[in-house]
């Protein structure tokens, strides 16, 4: 299942792209534009770019997401209350993931662009895991600079490592004036929890 919605995404964003008539980067035309500053990549390394893309690694530091509260005496996770987790660090030989559990994982890269969008989805080698590393959160809109949040769940066990290409990246030209980003998550710099507490009125 996780697998086919990974495939309806990027069919989806195939088709949302050529509607709007907008511009999905080559991987050199990515390296172009981190020259140009336009795109910032921290660190960049060539051998990570694609031919439409940019490969993210896995940083060390991940979260288990935890309930937070209990309702009819089944904790659950609530959207009001500020979240609770549980910190691990992947060392050399790796983590096992289980199915069932939500961990929070962070890109060793620092990404941003007030010129692109962009985009964060899986790499084939990984889905063919079926480890999906992003539940719903794919989008990065102009203007956000930071390390991005990956929320990973896992259909079987898997090891995951450190500084492992976890997931790829690519950037597209929008139309019309940008609304910079200037949300909550800016400058994040290790996973972080959902603040949807902060945007529900209590």
């Amino acid at each position: 299942m996780d697998i086919l919605c990974i495939y309806l995404s990027v069919v989806a964003i195939y088709v949302w792209l050529d509607i709007v008539d907008m511009s999905w980067l080559t991987g050199k035309e990515i390296e172009k534009q981190v020259d140009l500053r336009r795109i910032f990549i921290e660190p960049f390394n060539q051998s990570q770019i694609n031919p439409n893309s940019y490969d993210y690694r896995l940083s060390p530091e991940i979260k288990v997401l935890l309930t937070n509260n209990v309702i009819d005496g089944v904790g659950c996770v609530d959207p009001k209350k500020e979240m609770r987790f549980r910190e691990l660090i992947i060392g050399k030989k790796g983590k096992v993931l289980l199915p069932g559990w939500g961990y929070l994982a962070s890109t060793i890269e620092k990404f941003g662009s007030d010129h692109f969008a962009s985009l964060c989805t899986g790499k084939s080698s990984v889905g063919r895991l079926f480890l999906q590393n992003h539940a719903c959160a794919g989008l990065i809109d102009q203007g956000f600079f930071g390390h991005i949040t990956l929320e990973i769940t896992v259909t079987l066990p898997v090891i995951v490592y450190p500084r492992m290409r976890i997931g790829q990246i690519f950037w597209f030209e929008s139309i019309g004036d940008a609304l910079l980003y200037s949300g909550k998550y800016m400058n994040q710099n290790q996973p972080l929890p959902s603040q949807i507490y902060k945007d529900i009125e209590k």
